[in-house]
């Protein structure tokens, strides 16, 4: 997880804190500490809150207006300092806690918080700039020269052991597979689609691929083969779809590039572009 904060409070609070923290989709009370007061009356709790991202803060600022005693709750910084969290907003919690992370300046690039932008669908799309369209929609950098591209058809990616892949990407990301083919005399036969895993090892047969799906996500999974060596990058290519045009005029390109080739027909091709990522182009 990549963030951790202390958060101190009254013994009373912290069973409530605890239970607020743990409806957070990201976020887990790690640590649990009660110091010996000198008074019951001043006894203190303090929580090691660990969580992926900083959503926990809106869930503890919600909990904080039901606790009915908002002054009383403290952030503990690792660097030294007690910070009411009643004089900060949750956006300020967010910066002084991303500043507060006591291996970033070793292990982590210093990346702080910003807040997200409002994405396409209104919807905030990740904690950090990765992906989504800003509601504008307009470029800061547009370019001269116009490629058109449909989505990304799937991404295809290697793996030793076919069978597990499939399991893992049905049960955690709710993938179907749409078909299993394999590779017979230098062409592509699917298999049966109530193809019995427990049978290969008597017939020795075994998909060479297996395309999944869900929604507008695709996996194609490629099986390297349990005694392959990984030298190669697991992500086999990234396979996007355009029109022939394109199609024709990135060929093109990338051949007067002289960038590596590794499919070429009619209808698609795969090449590698100067940063070792191979993308295939298919025709839409």
């Amino acid at each position: 997880m990549a963030y951790r904060f202390v958060l101190d409070m009254p013994e009373a609070l912290h069973e409530s804190a605890k239970a607020a923290i743990a409806t957070a989709r990201d976020a887990m009370v790690l640590i649990e500490r009660h110091p010996s007061p000198s008074n019951a009356e001043e006894a203190r709790a303090e929580l090691s809150v660990s969580a992926h991202t900083l959503d926990v803060i809106d869930v503890v600022y919600r909990w904080l207006a039901d606790s009915g005693v908002p002054g009383d709750v403290y952030l503990e910084a690792y660097k030294g300092g007690r910070f009411p969290l009643v004089e900060h907003d949750p956006k300020a919690l967010r910066r002084l806690i991303q500043g507060n992370q006591y291996w970033y300046e070793n292990t982590m690039p210093n990346v702080h918080y910003l807040d997200a932008g409002m994405m396409e669908g209104g919807a905030r799309v990740a904690d950090v700039p990765y992906g989504g369209r800003t509601a504008s929609g307009l470029a800061i950098a547009p370019v001269e020269n116009q490629v058109t591209l449909g989505p990304v058809d799937h991404v295809a990616v290697r793996v030793k052991d076919i069978y597990r892949a499939e399991v893992f990407y049905q049960d955690f990301f709710g993938m179907s597979v749409s078909y299993r083919a394999r590779r017979e005399d230098d062409r592509w036969q699917h298999l049966p689609d109530d193809f019995d895993w427990v049978e290969r090892h008597r017939t020795g047969i075994e998909p060479d691929m297996i395309r999944m799906e869900n929604g507008a996500i695709a996996l194609v999974i490629i099986n390297a083969g349990a005694a392959a060596v990984m030298h190669e990058a697991r992500v086999a290519y990234i396979s996007v779809s355009a029109p022939q045009e394109t199609l024709n005029n990135l060929r093109g390109r990338a051949l007067f590039a002289s960038y590596s080739i590794q499919e070429d027909s009619p209808r698609a091709f795969r090449f590698s572009d100067p940063f070792g990522i191979s993308w295939q182009i298919v025709a839409a």
